[in-house]
This record gives C-alpha cells, structure tokens and sequence, in this order.
C-alpha cells in the first residue's frame, strides 16, 4: 500500500528539499519504488532530479490547468537517474498557483483528488514524497491533505521549535475542518553539529515536549550536502560514507518502520 509524506516547515532553509531528495535515494537503496511531488514553487528538488524548463508542464498543470483532465500523472512524471525513483517537476509557474487555485471549488484538496483520479498512475509506489514551500499556504494545506504522514524537519534553534507549535495547530485545524486522517510521523534535526550547546538542549525539550515524534536519526552539518545538489546527486551517490549519507539513511530506516508499505 503507498504511504504519501509530505516534508513540511513553514521556514524555509531547514532542509526540506534535501531530505526529500536523499530520503527518496535511501528507499531506492532499499528496493522501494517513490514518486517525487515537487509542490515548491523554488524547484530545488526538482532542480537536482530534471532539467525541466519553466515552458514545459509540471505539477502546475496538473493543479491549475486541467479543467478537462487531459493532464495525467503518467503524463506529467519523469524518470530521474536513480532506478524506481520518478519525479513530479515544479517550475516558476507554481508560484502563481496560490492566486490561481484561491477562487476554485474544493481548492484545499485539488491535489488529493488529482492523485485520486489518477490512481492507476502511482498506485504501485511504495511511497509518494511531497516537498513543501516554506510557508503555510494553499500549496501546503493541498500537500498535507493529499497525505498519510507529515515529517517536519528542524534546526536546533528556538525559533523552529516555535513555529513547531504553530504547525502543529495548523495541521490540528486542517484535521477538524477538512475531517483529515493526516497524522505526524514526526520531526527529525538538520544541519546538526552535535558540539553546539544548542542542539543538546534544543533535542531534549523537543522530546520531552513532542517524545512520540522526536526520530532518533538527525542529520550532520556537512559541505558534502551542498556539493551533492550543487552537482546534480543525493549525498548517499555522491559520497556513500560520509555522516550525511549515513544519517539520511538511518533515518530513513525510522521512517520505513514507522509507515510500512
């Protein structure tokens, strides 16, 4: 059965994309076939994975341009250099989505009854990854509504354990106004240098707050990660021993056991 994760902050820069991108590389290592959806108008995902230009079609098309489903996902997604991982593409075009989508019937769930129609499309994934734009708009309520899991990555900081509270109430509201099953497969730390005073304390308060939620697994700071997108590949391929691509794949490890397909 395909379990959909969307990968959700409102901040933008906590490594959203990069998880997105290395997570999908880990289940491939682990014989599991994923689709990408890149619903960030950014496109970093996107960027690494397809050479799509802002004139071809994309996730937008799909959202916003399908009045008479002539649009499909076998349609829209691209094979990416990794073996059973495919990719929905993002271009600029999604970033007028959220005036495009504001007037339209049923506008939080656009993209759950897309994926709906066009099951027979991703029906023989084991996982459909979302990658989320750093906020909390129109685009991310359709990723979340559209999803079994939300995974939310963090810097060890107190202004992302703030707005940790703020998402959790958002994702509390969507569940009650839109009878969402939705539910929180949990937060995990990025960017981490496990020497800084602040990841300690910034861990523990977030376990002894959130301690059902809290992965293990956290991420290390490393230039290897900007290198990897920099040229086109998941760290797991570009540097298979180094702790980014060790910690990516013990998370991803966490995340397999807690939503088996």
């Amino acid at each position: 059965m395909t379990k959909t994760i969307s990968f959700v902050n409102q901040k933008g820069g906590v490594g959203k994309s990069t998880s997105v991108i290395n997570i999908a590389a880990c289940l491939a290592k682990q014989k599991k076939s994923v689709l990408i959806i890149d619903m960030d108008p950014q496109g970093n995902t996107t960027q690494v994975y397809s050479n799509i230009t802002d004139d071809d079609q994309s996730i937008y098309n799909l959202l916003v341009k399908n009045t008479a489903n002539q649009i499909s996902i076998q349609s829209l997604k691209q094979k990416t250099y990794i073996k059973n991982v495919d990719l929905l593409p993002s271009n600029v075009l999604l970033s007028s989505a959220e005036l495009d989508l504001v007037n339209k019937k049923n506008r939080e769930s656009i993209l759950k009854n897309s994926l709906k129609e066009n099951k027979k499309d991703w029906k023989h994934y084991d996982y459909i990854l979302i990658d989320c734009q750093p906020s909390l708009g129109l685009l991310t309520i359709n990723s979340i509504m559209a999803s079994d899991y939300v995974m939310v990555p963090l810097h060890a900081d107190i202004f992302s354990l703030t707005g940790l509270e703020l998402l959790t109430q958002t994702l509390t509201n969507v569940q009650k106004t839109f009878e969402s099953n939705t539910t929180i497969l949990g937060f995990f730390f990025t960017q981490v240098n496990k020497k800084e005073p602040l990841f300690k304390e910034a861990y523990e308060l977030c376990l002894e707050t959130y301690p059902n939620h809290l992965f293990k697994s956290y991420i290390s700071a490393s230039p290897t990660i900007d290198q990897s997108n920099a040229t086109g590949q998941s760290v797991i391929h570009l540097s298979p021993n180094s702790n980014p691509s060790k910690d990516y794949q013990s998370l991803t490890i966490e995340l397999m056991k807690k939503s088996p397909s």
